[in-house]
């Protein structure tokens, strides 16, 4: 199988895994919260950040190693696969070790810092004890799902986690529709995330031969590991800062209830943030291999073909949903969940900005630039910070939308753009020119068919909300491609298969 259809297969298997989670916590979402309540589901919400606040003391490993797997099993080192996978595994073990301990203290000292119903902090606490116990073996076994998929195994990888995932679906179900309470769920969550990782495990042996030894002490293949994994972590810190922190302000200055209400708002862009990354992650993959070639002008048809195709898939889904938002959350959520209505919104309208942006942004990493966005994505973390901090006790939850929103769109995307422009030698007269300008009817196109739509045939369910928002996207699509393509542009079009790499309909028109 050629390389080419192998990263096609690869991401297959991933968009296959993230549609099923995504629908899965979609359809749990308003469950949970309906049988446990915006108070704990809240306080749950708090722990799982917490949590994955302490999760940045991966310091980028994960990264190296499934980037160091996938280099070696290339090379049929069978030997380096081994070093490296045995180095990352006692590191998460000492990990897994610290991050007990801090989560355990956690429970102790949670309640001086939020404000939580006398009611329910046993479960803060039970909550925080049962993932300070995990940890011991979460991190330590997770080593495996990165070798699987620096084994370039994604197929299992895959698997595993669409049966983890109906399998919590199922478990979600049945323990709260009986009565059980979210510290049970959270028990079976984490078995289900070990038990997978240990499925991932012996299949890592039966392809490699795999043997573990702990403590593993070579320092030459940690210093390996840490030369690449350290620009990992700090992509990963104000990452995770950026999007997580949200919740922390909250839960300290307002509620836990509201933390819940600002989830809706969250989740919603979070789902663009998942839809984004997995249909320009391959055309990434396309810039790196023509930088490798130096194929310059290759890279530059495809930020133009590909940001006009990708934005064309994607920015009218996020007008739309802009649009029917107040039924959506509504219908999806229940009444009780209006002011997520006017946040989500906000937080929607920084994706039209970033959607437009994504490959262009995507190929600085293809082109080794990584310094300078860094810095960007700094600025805009500490402008979102003090923005949502400054404005909540005026705005309530309105306020972390604006920072958000207006980080993003002020700061984030024109520095990313105007960097990414620069590196690819390319002027935005050219740029707007070619992947843009003709969008710019499609975009107005959904905007007036959806307005039009909710006002004369307003959704009296979900299912009728979902049913006009697909026909509304599917209309405007069809005009686009029937209307606003060149039939050379068509044609590329018919060439692309399913979510394959952009690059491949740049290179059907070679």
């Amino acid at each position: 199988m050629s390389k080419a259809r192998i990263i096609g297969k690869n991401i297959s298997f991933i968009v296959l895994s993230r549609i099923v989670s995504m629908l899965v916590s979609f359809m749990l979402f308003p469950f949970i919260i309906g049988h446990v309540g915006k108070e704990v589901y809240g306080v749950y919400l708090i722990v799982m950040s917490v949590t994955g606040y302490f999760g940045l003391l991966d310091f980028g490993v994960m990264s190296a190693l499934t980037k160091y797997v996938s280099e070696f099993n290339g090379k049929g080192d069978v030997s380096g696969i081994n070093k490296i996978v045995n180095a990352s595994f006692s590191f998460y073990v000492i990990i897994g070790g610290v991050i007990s301990l801090l989560l355990f203290l956690s429970s102790v000292y949670f309640t001086r810092f939020f404000t939580v119903d006398p009611a329910n902090l046993g479960v803060m606490k039970n909550l925080l004890i049962v993932a300070s116990l995990s940890s011991i073996f979460v991190w330590p076994m997770s080593t495996f799902r990165g070798t699987i998929q620096g084994l370039n195994m994604w197929g299992a990888d895959v698997t595993v986690n669409i049966i983890n995932q109906v399998l919590l679906a199922l478990a979600t179900f049945f323990m709260l529709s009986r009565g059980s309470g979210i510290v049970p769920l959270f028990i079976v969550m984490q078995a289900l995330a070990i038990s997978g990782n240990i499925i991932l495990y012996w299949l890592a042996r039966e392809r490699t031969g795999l043997r573990i030894l702990f403590p593993y002490t070579d320092i030459n293949t940690f210093k390996f590991i840490f030369n690449f994994s350290f620009f990992m972590f700090l992509s990963s810190l104000i990452a995770v800062f950026l999007y997580q922190v949200h919740n922390v302000i909250i839960g300290y200055f307002i509620s836990m209830s509201a933390v819940s209400v600002y989830a809706v708002a969250y989740n919603l862009q979070n789902y663009f943030r998942v839809i984004n990354s997995t249909i320009g992650g391959p055309s990434w993959i396309s810039a790196s291999q023509m930088e490798g070639a130096s194929d310059y002008g290759r890279q530059k048809q495809l930020l133009f073909k590909g940001t006009k195709f990708m934005s064309a898939v994607f920015l009218p889904l996020i007008i739309i949903v802009f649009i029917f938002a107040e039924p959506f959350i509504n219908y999806w959520m229940g009444p009780s969940f209006r002011e997520s209505i006017l946040p989500a919104r906000i937080i929607i309208l920084f994706w039209l900005f970033n959607g437009t942006a994504e490959l262009a942004t995507g190929m600085l990493s293809a082109k080794a630039v990584v310094r300078q966005p860094l810095m960007i994505l700094l600025a805009a973390a500490v402008l979102n910070v003090v923005i949502s901090i400054s404005l909540i006790k005026v705005l309530g939850i309105i306020a972390v939308s604006i920072g958000m929103a207006f980080s993003m769109i002020f700061v984030a995307f024109p520095l990313y753009l105007r960097l990414a422009l620069k590196t690819l030698n390319v002027s935005f007269k050219e740029y707007f020119s070619k992947s843009i300008k003709v969008n710019l009817k499609l975009y107005l196109f959904a905007a007036t068919l959806a307005t039009a739509v909710l006002i004369w045939f307003y959704p009296r369910n979900f299912f009728a909300v979902i049913f006009e928002m697909s026909v509304v996207y599917g209309v405007s699509l069809a005009i686009y491609y029937l209307k606003l393509l060149e039939p050379l542009e068509r044609q590329e079009v018919k060439t692309a298969l399913g979510f394959n790499s952009l690059a491949g309909v740049f290179n059907a028109s070679k």
